[in-house]
């Protein structure tokens, strides 16, 4: 018998889910995580081409807003490019992109939850000027998609532990 035999595969397969359920391991967006705010989170996202990929991101992660949205994430943007590559004629050539989000997600009663996110992306710019914009725009999007992925992730794994203060317990 080989490791390729569909028989063996399904043993191993469900010997690993067997062990996985007895040692408590519960998926992150399976439930009491993230999908505790489903619908329910309002954004207020910057404005412009990098805020809407980061909004469409995030309305994927945590759903569109519904009528009863009484959460908001508000979520920032700081962009900054640095010459990665630069030729013997001082011709840069390669360049990294590194951006941070501050974000704060508010809940009905005074909860608040903060952090930040980071990400970054590199794109080549030895092409012609028409290329070098486009790869640059492509890497933009990239890392803001990456920072809503993250800021979205960790939303619903500190949600999953607890992590959220009762500020409104506290008064």
């Amino acid at each position: 018998m080989s490791w390729r035999d569909p028989s063996r595969r399904a043993a191993l397969a469900l010997i690993a889910a067997a062990a996985l359920a007895g040692c408590g391991f519960q998926p992150l967006h399976g439930g009491g995580g993230g999908d505790s705010l489903d619908g329910r989170v309002r954004l207020a996202l910057p404005d412009g081409r990098l805020g809407h990929a980061m909004r469409d991101v995030l309305e994927r992660r945590l759903g569109l807003p519904g009528p009863g949205a009484d959460w908001v994430l508000t979520a920032g943007l700081d962009l900054s490019r640095e010459g990665l590559a630069i030729t013997e004629d001082s011709a840069i050539t390669r360049y990294v992109l590194r951006a941070e989000a501050p974000w704060v997600l508010e809940g009905p009663g005074g909860e608040t939850l903060e952090g930040r996110a980071r990400a970054m992306s590199a794109y080549s710019a030895d092409g012609s000027l028409y290329a070098s914009r486009s790869a640059r725009r492509d890497a933009e999007a990239r890392v803001a998609a990456e920072l809503a992925e993250r800021i979205s992730t960790e939303v619903a794994a500190r949600l999953a532990t607890g992590g959220i203060p009762k500020a409104a317990q506290a008064e």
